[in-house]
């Protein structure tokens, strides 16, 4: 038989009294229509007319469904929170001293809405209430870009990982440190200057294919050279570990075929799997 919610407010109704819950919050909004989001009458037909004991009333139900979706709860966590949280007291418009109900009644209610196709009822009536209200637009618009790009953005991981993977290995050396830059080779000072005197992308049109395949041997190039000198300190475990790591990157993110051939003209480029 139809349960309907009593009209009639007590001392200890949380829409009485003043509370903490942001009237601008999912709760405050839910409460400030809790009169008029869920009615009893619109779920009557999935009930007996006349006959059998009061069931709790839907219009509460429907509002602890939707509630237990947007938090993600449970049926024994739903039932708690219509007992001891302020926020579900005011969006379902409980009194303070609301006792709860047992839990296999939200399982009871869900059934008698797939049965009855109302399966969506606290939804549909959430938003037309909420549009009727003004806190939900007519009409959202979602605008998402699905161009296919290969710009920067897309191709910055490989080329970022082996930009950093020069500097690390060039600090780990010590050409960080002023005194160990002393003499060195104008090849060894550009790297410096390149790797540990700046850090940043190359200054290049990433949309162009040829540019980015020059940036690569380039990269490629320096990859080499850095772990040439790594070699000379191949005792020290840090300069071991990022000298076997600039490696993998190589051998993973470039075709080695391509590298072997760059004296010819060939330039590198990135495997498929690493754009």
């Amino acid at each position: 038989m139809l349960g309907r919610r009593k009209s009639q407010t007590s001392f200890f109704d949380t829409l009485r009294l003043p509370h903490p819950v942001s009237p601008d919050s999912f709760y405050g909004r839910m409460g400030s229509l809790s009169g008029q989001m869920f009615r009893d009458e619109d779920l009557a037909e999935l009930y007996c007319a006349d006959n059998g004991r009061p069931s709790l009333p839907p219009s509460l139900m429907s509002g602890v469904t939707l509630l237990q979706v947007f938090d993600d709860v449970s049926d024994g966590e739903a039932v708690e929170r219509t007992k001891f949280d302020l926020r579900w007291k005011v969006a379902l418009g409980l009194p303070l001293d609301y006792a709860g109900f047992d839990p296999t009644s939200l399982v009871v209610f869900r059934k008698r809405l797939l049965e009855g196709g109302k399966e969506r009822y606290a939804f549909d009536r959430f938003v037309i209430v909420g549009r009727e209200a003004g806190f939900i637009p007519d009409k959202v618009t979602l605008l998402i870009d699905t161009t296919w790009t290969k710009g920067a953005g897309a191709v910055q991981d490989t080329y970022t990982l082996l930009r950093k993977g020069v500097r690390k290995l060039l600090k780990q050396i010590g050409f960080h440190l002023p005194g160990k830059r002393q003499g060195m080779a104008p090849e060894v000072q550009r790297l410096i200057a390149t790797y540990l005197d700046q850090d940043r992308k190359a200054d290049i049109d990433w949309h162009d294919p040829a540019e980015r395949a020059a940036q690569l041997a380039v990269l490629v190039k320096d990859c080499e050279t850095a772990l040439e000198l790594a070699a000379e300190h191949s005792d020290e475990d840090d300069v071991r570990s990022t000298g076997w790591l600039l490696t993998k990157i190589l051998g993973d993110d470039v075709v080695q075929g391509q590298m072997a051939n760059r004296k010819s003209g060939r330039a590198p480029h990135l495997n498929g799997s690493s754009a």
